[in-house]
């Protein structure tokens, strides 16, 4: 064999050699740019649809249509007594407060049977529901609705005992006197529901019925307000009944829906009012 050939085939093997290094290189930049790139594997979330409320909801709210709308959630989030219907949650009762976007739960939710809307279950567990006489100005021009938020003033006469001077000795130490006292009883309180007699009136003449028929509208009704149910803490609760027993004159007022101050309010008696006004300077 010639010299050119054996080094012909020798640059020949040396190709190969070469071409098969390059084939090898490709391939394991392949694998390595295969192995940094992750792996999207797209997994299917199974959701269900479940009833939230739009906005915030306070105990014993009635759900209306434009208080709950449907979402959808993951099928592992949704606990299993979740309302998932629209239809299961308009016209009932709230049990508990809820705040926008909480699931509605068949456990917060009461069923209303009667007209006066099941009232029991719109108390919390540490109230008591007290019917508090309607008696006052503002109760009788029936200015107060259930939800408004009052203060409710009393004036009662109460028994105390004089504190005579120590320096001497009287009969009159000590001696029971009674004294007239207007103080806030209770502040902040909610109105959960009104007791009432709707009264319908008659027409005051045949022309006026028929007007009335001809004009689609209902005879002329009054509203007597005859007691406010209250829910309260037991404790004042007590309170009002003692008041309300023993004869105190209530008077209510009515607050902001807004308000939740506690307002600090001194007693009112004969002495605060003849030194407020000055009137032991009067001649």
């Amino acid at each position: 064999m010639s010299k050119k050939i054996k080094v012909f085939l020798i640059i020949i093997a040396g190709l190969i050699l070469v071409a098969i290094g390059v084939f090898a290189s490709v391939l394991l930049v392949q694998r390595f740019q295969l192995s940094r790139t992750p792996v999207s594997v797209e997994e299917e979330t199974v959701k269900t649809s479940v009833v939230v409320v739009t906005h915030d909801l306070l105990l014993g709210t009635r759900i209306e249509n434009g208080d709950v709308e449907l979402a959808s959630v993951p099928v592992e989030v949704a606990p299993r007594d979740a309302i998932t219907d629209l239809e299961s949650a308009v016209g009932k009762i709230v049990k508990t407060d809820l705040v926008q976007g909480e699931m509605l739960l068949e456990h917060n939710l009461a069923d209303p049977t009667n007209n006066n809307g099941d009232l029991s279950f719109i108390l919390g567990d540490n109230h008591v529901l007290l019917a508090f006489p309607a008696e006052d100005l503002m109760s009788r021009q029936s200015m107060i609705q259930r939800g408004d938020v009052i203060d409710i003033f009393a004036t009662f006469i109460q028994e105390v005992k004089t504190v005579g001077d120590t320096t001497t000795t009287t009969d009159e130490a000590n001696v029971p006197q009674t004294r007239t006292f207007t103080v806030d009883t209770m502040q902040k309180v909610g109105i959960t529901a009104l007791v009432m007699d709707v009264i319908q009136q008659e027409s005051a003449s045949n022309t006026d019925a028929n007007l009335l028929q001809s004009d689609n509208t209902q005879s002329p009704r009054k509203v007597a307000i005859q007691a406010y149910l209250l829910a309260l803490d037991p404790q004042d609760a007590l309170i009002l009944k003692h008041l309300k027993d023993t004869g105190a004159m209530f008077d209510i007022v009515l607050r902001a829906q807004t308000s939740t101050e506690q307002f600090n309010l001194t007693p009112v008696t004969d002495e605060y009012i003849v030194e407020y006004y000055g009137l032991e300077i009067l001649p």
